[in-house]
């Protein structure tokens, strides 16, 4: 992550129902957590909140990788962190860390979504539109490149 660019965070605590038997959280957990972190982010950062977005657009991941470097436990506060990768004309790419209470990166990832209307009677259903000025505007003070 660059410093230069803001940086969302989220708190989130690992629950019992995340882990495996022995405790570890299990991975596809952290595709919960990069999407929560996203959501969040739109609601406080934005100032767009995400259910009003998808009135009348979505954000469908297109792609989505996790890097796991060290594993989170049960019942341990960890920080997922986002910034833009890549800000296009109806896409991003979002980039994740997982950081333990001791600051250590236990997981990078990214997903790629794209701004797609998905109001049926509009001509860009089901179709890329561009980000509106605004929440381009918005999103622009979190990209690192």
């Amino acid at each position: 992550m660059t410093s230069a660019a803001r940086t969302f965070e989220l708190p989130i605590r690992a629950r019992f129902g995340a882990c495996d038997p022995v405790g570890i959280v299990y991975f596809p957990r952290y595709f919960d957590w990069f999407h929560q972190a996203m959501e969040a982010w739109f609601d406080d950062a934005l100032d767009t909140p995400y259910h009003r977005l998808l009135q009348h657009h979505g954000l469908p991941a297109v792609h989505t990788e996790a890097d796991y470097r060290a594993p989170v436990r049960f019942g341990e506060d960890i920080r997922v962190q986002l910034q833009v990768g890549h800000l296009g004309r109806a896409s991003m790419r979002l980039d994740y860390r997982v950081l333990g209470p001791d600051d250590t990166v236990r997981a990078t990832g990214h997903t790629v979504v794209v701004h797609m209307g998905t109001d049926p009677s509009s001509a860009h259903h089901m179709q890329s539109v561009p980000f509106p000025d605004a929440l381009r505007a918005a999103i622009r003070p979190f990209l690192t490149t």
